[in-house]
């Protein structure tokens, strides 16, 4: 009785854990929405570490890849998921590596978007 426990317990903490995984992408129009919205999700949350200036360019950066994906055939259901996505990969990503290891990993532009030269 006591092996099945021993095995039990880890089994089911494999499990919870597991139910608690965001979906990854399955299309690059997803892949671009999650790009956008983690750009907007680092802006909002993450201003201590890169300062206002990087929070307006991640803000242009999300507002431009949401164009694309718009452009693309995405829709506000579709721009609203990538939200959702991108905050529960925070909260993931919160819990592993604390504030600072968060925001290192949102505080990036979209792939492809390069920056306006002020």
């Amino acid at each position: 009785m006591i092996a099945h426990i021993r095995f039990a317990f880890p089994l089911a903490a494999v499990l919870a854990l597991s139910a608690c995984q965001s979906t990854t992408p399955e299309t690059p129009l997803e892949e671009l929405l999650d790009q956008g919205s983690r750009a907007a999700y680092g802006a909002a949350n993450c201003q201590e570490y890169g300062g206002l200036r990087a929070s307006r360019r991640l803000n242009d950066a999300a507002d431009a890849t949401y164009a694309k994906a718009r452009q693309m055939g995405a829709t506000g259901a579709d721009i609203q998921a990538s939200k959702i996505r991108a905050s529960q990969q925070a909260q993931q990503w919160q819990t592993l590596y604390g504030n600072r290891g968060t925001c290192n990993r949102l505080l990036q532009f979209p792939e492809g978007y390069t920056p306006p030269t002020p």
